[in-house]
């Protein structure tokens, strides 16, 4: 692998995507950002222009198969390939349309085995490693997830069948992040009856009785990417304060 990786990141002009894009310029690595709206990735890459080595971005609906399709052209050969972008939708299972559902796997699941697929010789010639974001909800339920658990569950299985399959050329491992302070947490916080009980509620959800910061599973991301990491592969990483670790009786 050469010391300048080409690394694509869906979903970097925010959260957790965005600080791992901020890590990985920090080791000098080209940056490809993404985001769904072109004047997002446009602001993104200028404010990331000053501390990367090269940084460029693609746009695009990762729930269009077709848009997919143009984003992994427009991307290229790359070392690394980072599937951060995610939705969620808090619904009980009863209230759920299928179009709900269709968007929520299309995002979450179909377009990371997609751009995996069309990005496949590439990673293979150039011994990349494919990164994909799940969550603890792949592996544990929650009440109201249904959809988004399915999703993050599909995700882990298609990582542990990637390392299986294209090893010894590539390494796939999965992340799984528990709750994270990113502005879609903020939101919701801010929207509750009580914000105040909101975030309490969240921050003694896990064991460390704080939820985590995008920087610290961005830190985590850009290991598994590294040479540090090069015998990892077919993992899956539990960065969630404990939560999936059992509960205290």
């Amino acid at each position: 692998m050469s010391t300048l990786r080409r690394v694509l990141i869906t979903g970097s002009t925010r959260g957790i995507g965005q600080a791992t894009a901020e890590r990985m310029a920090q080791d000098g690595d080209e940056i490809i950002l993404h985001g769904r709206r072109a004047d997002e990735v446009e602001v993104a890459v200028a404010a990331l222009g000053g501390r990367a080595s090269a940084v460029s971005g693609v746009s695009g609906d990762l729930g269009d198969r077709a848009a997919v399709a143009r984003i992994a052209d427009e991307a290229g050969e790359v070392d690394v390939l980072i599937n951060g972008a995610g939705i969620y939708r808090e619904m009980a299972v009863g209230a759920i349309d299928e179009a709900g559902w269709r968007e929520t796997i299309a995002v979450n699941l179909t377009a990371p085995w997609l751009l995996t697929r069309s990005l496949l010789p590439g990673l293979r010639r150039r011994g990349g490693v494919v990164i994909n974001v799940a969550s603890d909800a792949g592996l544990i339920g929650f009440a109201g997830g249904s959809v988004y658990c399915a999703s993050k569950g599909g995700l882990i299985g298609l990582t542990k069948a990637l390392a299986v399959e294209l090893a010894p050329a590539v390494r796939a491992i999965a992340i799984c992040p528990g709750p994270v302070e990113t502005d879609m947490m903020r939101q919701a916080v801010s929207e509750a009856a009580d914000p105040e009980a909101a975030r309490r509620q969240w921050n003694e959800y896990t064991h460390l009785r704080r939820v985590a910061q995008p920087h610290e599973i961005a830190a985590i991301i850009a290991f598994a990417a590294s040479e540090a990491a090069g015998f990892a592969t077919g993992a899956v990483w539990l960065i969630d304060g404990g939560v999936t670790a059992g509960r205290k009786v």
